[in-house]
């Protein structure tokens, strides 16, 4: 592929701007996002609010960014935007939505449920097979090595 030239103008036509941002616009309202977030310093805890409705539960201590700090140094606790993350300017940190999964449920049991997840999606070339390996009698059974 050949680079342009340094004053080259890269064109983006009407239709690749509007199918961008009919692409964002889904994108936007179908990721989950965290839309409510607090301290609680009774439990010593970060509550955040999903867009799923859910509410996700963290020990401080649990975070690593937020495990030194000083649970006063929670109190100005952010959403960033997008909501895909939480910032403290106080700590000079944040963490992000998929680290407060792996926080709360553990990231061996996060891989568990993303296979088993991926393994029950039909793709077409998997539907295709199974029918072709259907009307065969089944699965071929697997010969010993």
């Amino acid at each position: 592929m050949k680079t342009p030239a340094k004053n080259a103008r890269i064109l983006t036509t009407a239709a690749q701007i509007r199918e961008a941002t009919k692409t964002a616009r889904e994108r936007n309202r179908t990721t989950t996002k965290i839309v409510a977030a607090r301290y609680d310093g009774t439990r010593d805890r970060i509550d955040a609010e999903l867009s799923t409705g859910s509410t996700l539960t963290v020990p401080r201590a649990r975070i690593p960014a937020y495990a030194a700090a000083a649970p006063a140094a929670l109190a100005d606790l952010a959403i960033t935007p997008g909501g895909s993350g939480l910032w403290s300017d106080t700590v000079d940190d944040g963490v992000l939505l998929e680290q407060l999964l792996v926080f709360a449920a553990g990231e061996t049991i996060l891989g568990t449920l993303g296979a088993r997840l991926n393994a029950a999606k039909k793709s077409p070339a998997r539907a295709r097979a199974s029918r072709e390996n259907g009307a065969k009698g089944g699965r071929p059974k697997t010969s010993a090595a």
